[in-house]
């Protein structure tokens, strides 16, 4: 029986700079680098112990023959912050509004890759 999830991959074309994106917006680090594997790829950790691997995507293939995960969701201290940080590398929200209720305040957007990213601020966090 799993008691969590290992971790979640995405598909790159530029694998350096998705690695770096994660990196830089979000605070995570290389805790495994297998840039020279022959699958090139990074596992990155967040401070919660959330892992993010990063895969450079075979030649040819793209998002559209590829099946990829819905979205990943980042836990956020501050959603305002991190949302104009997110603004600045020049990426664009699926909306213009943070949608929040009671539980939580969260925003989607696109990596540079394409891949759909939320960030999210619980009321109460879902594991502790």
């Amino acid at each position: 029986m799993a008691s969590f999830i290992e971790h979640v991959a995405l598909f790159a074309d530029d694998l350096e700079a998705s690695r770096d994106f994660f990196v830089r917006t979000f605070g995570m680090k290389v805790v495994l680098d297998n840039s020279k594997a022959p699958v090139r790829g990074y596992f990155l950790a967040g401070e919660g112990g959330s892992v993010l691997e990063v895969i450079e995507r075979p030649k040819g293939q793209t998002n559209a023959n590829q099946r990829y995960v819905c979205h990943v969701a980042f836990a956020v201290d501050d959603l305002d912050a991190t949302r104009k940080q997110i603004e600045a590398e020049g990426l664009v929200f699926e909306t213009d509004t943070i949608v929040e209720t009671p539980e939580f305040r969260t925003a989607f957007f696109r990596d540079p890759e394409g891949n759909r990213i939320q960030i999210l601020k619980r009321a109460v966090s879902l594991v502790n």
